[in-house]
């Protein structure tokens, strides 16, 4: 054998005995300096109580059974972490020389144990930790960083003393990697990438953090993450650590009602609050949530603004302050359960008697400002208004200022208490150059009084259904109406036609669609009573007539009985007399008539039996239709 070839089988032997060293020792020998070097970086304790096994796939290193990771002091479990198996991958050389320097970490069948404390302390925080007493080693830390973590088929348990909520995330399988460097480091980035189960969704995920080493050290640092899901799709960037979160973020949900659901905070049965959209600045800290600069985009609508939610209190506590382009509350009322606020619209509209759902208003508390572009109630639709409202325990409050409402300019206030049982209503309006004809047909359902003018109510009521409500009405109000006119009777040719007196019919002319009444001025007051208004100082003038006039409309029923005393306007030379009549009946067909009893109050007994006998000369002398005379 030759010097060469002698040489070359020594260094063979040499190096073939470097190799299987490791394979030679007894792998428990590991154990306990595994253990002290664990716990002292991690500051917890750390024991493995299964058999340790040398691993040769997929990295040279040890198999770990039965490990444990102890919670802090205080905590609600005793373990932080417990794995059913965990590979340790190891650089070779430092291996042989006693030294452990980690590559790669799977823990597989493990279940974590997160928790938030009463004092907003966490637990995967392994900073300074008072109820120990003792930090974990940042330096020892450093030591044991790792190229690769993989968690598979494990959990991930939360619980928060501070809310007492909980959540549990099943079938982890998530991968973080860190860059290949020669002297490991927890202190650098990780990229992040997998899934999870959560509420029986799974979710895929992928990121990067900044900083691995902060975010165990207890400090902040800055991350980018990514969840696709059948729920939610969401993108966030910003910083994370020390219990708060804050940065961009975009979202988009197929349904606001299936996300609250899933999120373990399910709303009230309801229509409308289907797919949402929003981005904007979110931070959570301690429980609250918040989004500033924001745009949500749902049901149609369009908000921007800043909105918090408060989950510590029993119930979400919400605050905003917004824009929104139109709200349209009546599919929100309807029955059913539908996310399409169409289909809920058309649920509403075929059937109007439905009772309305307002068990939303006990789902949380609010207080919101909010610039409305347009707002639609039932029987009212304003343009514009700025509204203020406060929700506590199912008790609406809002104030409405800056209203603009069909050419007028306004202030509201809205009361709707449903606490109870039965709903329990109060509203008032004040609203001055509003065009009465479309108002009032909106508000009351009457569309015969054309003009510009004035309304004043204040009312309350309670009931379930809108027929209810509007049966128990009960305040007061004023209208005044100017320049317009009263549609479908002619009531000055009604007042002077004597014809009433003989016949009690009416000519066509007088009443139908095309018949009217212009006035200069049309007002009253009125109190509501059990859905009925009544009114004493009615009052109509016009050129050629001026009414007083006096009655009831019952909305219920629509049915009007009025009575009304005509007189010639001033200035009028008129050698007759107006004649009392009276409109009675159904408000779309009324039926008119004399009224004799303020008749036989206006005129002698003379004068009456003086019309009656001789109703030619009467007709001429009331009507005003005698020959001009000729010189």
């Amino acid at each position: 054998m030759s010097r060469s070839t002698r040489i070359e089988l020594m260094i063979f032997a040499a190096v073939l005995v470097l190799l299987v060293t490791p394979f030679l020792l007894p792998v428990n020998i590991w154990r306990g300096p595994i253990e002290r070097a664990a716990s002292s970086a991690l500051g917890r304790g750390v024991r493995i109580r299964g058999p340790i096994h040398l691993n040769i796939y997929p990295d040279i290193g040890l198999r770990l059974s039965d490990v444990s990771v102890a919670n802090p002091e205080g905590s609600k479990n005793p373990e932080m972490i417990k794995a059913g198996s965990v590979v340790v991958g190891a650089r070779i050389t430092p291996l042989m020389s006693g030294n452990l320097e980690v590559t790669e970490l799977t823990l597989q069948d493990a279940r974590i144990n997160l928790e938030t404390g009463a004092n907003g302390v966490t637990n995967w925080s392994f900073g300074e930790e008072p109820a120990a007493g003792h930090r974990a080693d940042a330096a020892a830390l450093d030591r044991i960083g790792f190229s690769h973590l993989n968690l598979r088929h494990s959990e991930i348990a939360w619980v928060d003393d501070r809310s007492a909520k909980t959540a549990l995330f099943k079938d982890v399988s998530v991968s973080l990697d860190m860059p290949d460097v020669a002297r490991p480091t927890l202190s650098l980035p990780v990229m992040l990438d997998g899934g999870l189960t959560y509420n029986g969704e799974r979710l895929k995920i992928d990121g990067r953090l900044e900083n691995f080493g902060a975010l165990l050290g207890g400090r902040s640092t800055s991350a980018r993450l990514s969840v696709s899901s059948n729920v939610i799709n969401a993108d966030f960037e910003g910083m994370i650590g020390r219990g708060n979160i804050s940065g961009a973020l975009k979202l988009g949900a197929h349904s606001v009602r299936s996300f609250a659901a899933w999120l373990g905070n399910p709303m009230p049965p309801g229509n409308g609050f289907g797919l949402v959209a929003l981005e904007g600045a979110f931070s959570a800290r301690d429980g609250i949530y918040s989004l500033t600069h924001a745009h949500l985009a749902f049901d149609s609508m369009n908000l921007n603004g800043d909105f918090s939610v408060d989950a510590n209190r029993e119930k979400l506590a919400l605050k905003a302050n917004a824009t929104i382009d139109r709200v349209d509350v009546n599919p929100y009322l309807a029955p059913g359960e539908s996310d399409d606020t169409v289909v809920a619209q058309k649920a509403r509209k075929a059937n109007p008697d439905a009772p309305l759902a307002l068990s939303g208003l006990r789902s949380m508390d609010a207080q919101v400002t909010l610039v409305l572009g347009g707002l639609v109630l039932p029987h009212m639709k304003l343009d514009q208004a700025v509204v203020k409202a406060n929700l506590t325990n199912g008790v609406l409050n809002a104030k409405m200022t800056s209203i603009a409402a069909f050419g007028g300019q306004g202030t509201a206030t809205l009361v709707v208490d449903a606490s109870g049982n039965e709903p329990v209503f109060h509203h008032s309006l004040e609203i001055s150059g509003v065009k009465t004809k479309p108002f009032l047909a909106q508000l009351a359902g009457v569309n015969k009084i054309d003009g510009t003018g004035a309304i004043r109510f204040d009312v309350s009521s309670h009931g379930s259904t809108t027929r209810e409500i509007v049966q128990h009405l009960n305040g007061k109000g004023e209208i005044s109406v100017a320049d317009g006119s009263l549609e479908g009777a002619d009531l000055a040719a009604v007042a002077h036609l004597l014809e009433t007196v003989l016949s009690g019919d009416v000519p066509q002319a007088a009443v139908g669609e095309t018949a009217q009444t212009p006035f200069r001025s049309l007002s009253a007051s009125f109190a509501l009573e059990d859905g009925v208004m009544h009114s004493r100082d009615m009052k109509l003038a016009s050129s050629a007539v001026e009414i007083d006039g006096a009655g009831d409309v019952d909305f219920p029923e629509h049915r009007l009985d009025l009575h009304f005393d005509p007189k010639p306007a001033a200035g009028r030379h008129n050698s007759g007399f107006g004649v009392p009549f009276y409109i009675k009946g159904s408000w779309e067909k009324p039926r008119f008539g004399t009224d004799g009893k303020s008749l036989l109050k206006r005129v002698d007994t003379g004068a009456v039996l003086d019309t009656l006998t001789r109703p030619g000369l009467s007709l001429k002398s009331l009507l005003g239709r005698q020959k001009p005379a000729t010189n």
